[in-house]
C-alpha cells in the first residue's frame, strides 16, 4: 500500500561521520532550521534525512536520494558502524502508525535496502540554485525561446510571494520552453522589462525556485533547503521564512534548512536546532542565544560566567551581583529554552572546562528536584556505567536554581509577590489588577505596560527593584548568593 502522509519526528544519530550520540528533535514546528560553524555536521544531518525515504510513485522522474551518494565509501573513509534511529509517523490508506521507530545502519551495504525505505514525497533545494544560470549556460549564440505566461492561481501565489521577499512588484511570470535542448527557463517583467532567468542575479533566481518548490509541493512533503541565506540579505530572508511557515501550516508541509546566519536563532515560529561538536559527542541546542555558542568555542570576558534564561532572569541576577559590588567580575549571558542549560553545562564540561566559576541558573518552575535534573542530565550523559554516573554528577553541579516553593510560573509567583508587599506604591496596586492572563509573560508584561514604560528593561528593572523588597527576595535568590558569595572568598575578589 502506498503511503501517502509522513511526518518525521526525531532523528537519534549513535554515529554518522561526527555525528554522535545525538537527538535531532523536528517538533513542534513545521520549519526547522540547522546551524552551527562549518565542520559542525550541517550537511551530514541534510544528506541522512534525504536518503531516509524513497521516493512517491506519484513522480517517476524525482531524484531518488542514496546514502551511498552523500557517504561515498573510499580507501579512506568507510562508514561501517554507522547507525542512527528514526521516528514518524505514517498513514497507510486508512491505517494510520504513529511514533513508528526505524533504524539505518551501514555493514557491508546500507540496510535496510533502498527497495524498504518507507515512501514519501520529498524535494531538496541545494547550494546550486544559488549559482545564477548564466553561469551554467554554455550557448554563446541567441537562445531563441517561447515565452509562456503563467498565471494559474498558484503561479499567482508564487509570484506575490516573491514580491514580498524581494521588495519589487512583477508584472508577468513566465515560463520559456526551448525546445532545441528541452529545456525550460522561467523569467518575470518588472517595469516593462521581460527577462529570464539567464539574467536574473543570484537571490532573485533563487528565491523564485524556492518558491516554486514550496508552492508546488504536494500536502506531507519534506522540503530540504541547503544554506537557506545564500545571497539574501537579513530582512529578505526573514520575509522569505515568514512565508515558508504559513505555507508548511496550510499543506502540512516539513521544511528543514541549515544556515549560518545567527540572527534567525532569535525566531520563536521555527524550531531552532544549534549543533556543536565536542570531542566525544554532539550537543543541540533549541532556541539558544548565540553568547552559548561563543563560550563554548572560547570567548571569555570576566571571571564568572552566569548563564540565565531570559531578560527577566538576567535583571534579576544582575540586582543580586550588583548587591554584593561583584558586577565587574561577572558575565552574563542567556542560554533561553531551559533545556538549554542542561547542553551548555555538558558542552563546558566535555569541553574540559572548569565549572567552578561557570554558573547555569535555572528560572525554578522546572526540574526543581536534584532526582529531576538528574533525569534530564541523562539525556546528554547516557550510559549506566560508574563513569558515566560521575559524569553526570560534576557536570550538574554548576547548574542552580532561582526557588519557587509553588506551581506557579516565575512570571506568576514575582507578580503575587510584589502584590503582597502592599505599600500602595503604583508598581503594587497595578500589580494586583492582574489576576488572569493569556500568556504567562503578561504577569510581568501588563505591569510594564499599565506603568507607561516604553523601554521593556527600564520597566523590569523597576519590577525587580519591587521584587527585592519582597520577603521571599533572599530565599528566591539564595542558590545564586551563596554561588557568588562561595566564589568571592575563594577568588578573594
Amino acid at each position: 500500500m502506498a503511503v501517502r502522509q509522513q511526518r518525521l519526528h526525531k532523528v537519534y544519530y549513535g554515529e554518522l561521520k561526527n555525528l554522535r550520540d545525538f537527538p535531532l528533535e523536528l517538533e513542534p514546528h513545521n520549519v526547522t532550521g540547522i546551524f552551527g560553524v562549518n565542520g559542525s555536521g550541517k550537511s551530514s544531518i541534510i544528506y541522512s534525512i534525504l536518503s531516509l525515504f524513497k521516493p512517491s510513485d506519484r513522480d517517476p522522474d524525482r531524484p531518488n536520494y542514496k546514502f551511498s551518494q552523500y557517504f561515498t565509501h573510499t580507501n579512506h573513509t568507510k562508514y561501517i558502524g554507522s547507525n542512527f534511529e528514526i521516528t514518524h509517523s505514517f498513514r497507510q490508506e486508512q491505517n494510520e502508525s504513529n511514533n513508528i521507530p526505524r533504524k539505518y545502519i551501514k555493514t557491508d551495504r546500507w540496510k535496510p535496502r533502498y527497495e524498504n525505505r518507507p515512501e514519501r514525497d520529498f524535494y531538496f533545494i541545494g547550494i546550486n540554485t544559488s549559482v545564477p544560470e548564466i553561469e551554467i549556460e554554455k550557448s554563446e549564440s541567441i537562445i531563441r525561446f517561447q515565452t509562456v505566461n503563467l498565471n494559474d492561481p498558484i503561479s499567482n501565489e508564487i509570484k506575490a510571494n516573491a514580491e514580498i521577499v524581494l521588495n519589487r512588484q512583477y508584472s508577468e511570470y513566465n515560463n520559456h520552453p526551448y525546445p532545441p535542448r528541452n529545456k525550460t527557463y522561467f523569467g518575470v517583467k518588472h517595469n516593462n522589462v521581460s527577462y529570464s532567468s539567464l539574467a536574473m542575479g543570484a537571490g532573485e533566481q533563487r528565491v523564485f525556485k524556492i518558491l516554486n518548490t514550496v508552492f508546488r509541493a504536494e500536502k506531507h512533503s519534506l522540503i530540504i533547503i541547503d544554506e537557506l541565506d545564500l545571497t539574501l540579505h537579513t530582512d529578505a530572508l526573514n520575509r522569505l521564512i515568514n512565508i515558508l511557515i504559513d505555507r508548511a501550516s496550510v499543506k502540512n508541509l516539513q521544511i528543514i534548512f541549515t544556515s549560518h546566519r545567527e540572527e534567525l536563532t532569535k525566531r520563536k515560529d521555527i524550531n531552532i536546532r544549534h549543533i556543536h561538536q565536542t570531542s566525544q559527542k554532539t550537543i543541540c541546542f533549541n532556541h539558544t542565544n548565540p553568547d552559548c555558542i561563543s563560550r563554548l568555542t572560547g570567548q571569555q570576558i570576566a571571571t564568572l560566567d552566569v548563564f540565565v534564561e531570559d531578560d527577566l532572569s538576567e535583571l534579576i541576577a544582575h540586582k543580586v551581583i550588583e548587591d554584593l559590588n561583584i558586577r565587574r567580575h561577572c558575565s552574563i549571558k542567556r542560554f533561553s529554552a531551559i533545556d538549554n542549560g542542561f547542553s551548555l553545562a555538558t558542552g563546558l564540561y566535555l569541553k574540559g572546562e572548569d565549572l567552578s566559576n561557570i554558573l547555569i541558573l535555572l528560572d525554578g518552575d522546572r526540574y526543581k528536584l536534584p532526582a529531576e535534573k538528574m533525569t534530564q542530565m541523562e539525556k546528554y550523559f547516557s550510559g549506566t556505567e560508574q563513569h558515566a554516573l560521575a559524569n553526570r554528577t560534576a557536570t550538574l553541579s554548576c547548574i542552580k536554581q532561582f526557588i519557587i516553593n509553588t506551581v506557579e510560573t516565575p512570571e506568576q509567583f514575582i507578580n503575587r509577590n510584589i502584590r503582597e508587599i502592599n505599600d500602595n506604591s503604583e508598581i503594587v496596586n497595578i500589580a494586583t489588577q492582574i489576576n488572569a492572563v493569556a500568556d504567562k509573560h503578561d504577569y510581568i508584561n501588563q505591569v510594564i505596560g499599565l506603568l507607561g514604560y516604553h523601554d521593556k528593561t527600564i520597566g523590569l528593572t523597576r519590577v525587580v527593584e519591587k521584587l527585592s523588597q519582597s520577603a521571599i527576595w533572599n530565599d528566591y535568590t539564595t542558590e545564586l548568593r551563596e554561588w557568588l558569595q562561595a566564589r568571592i572568598e575563594k577568588l578573594n575578589l
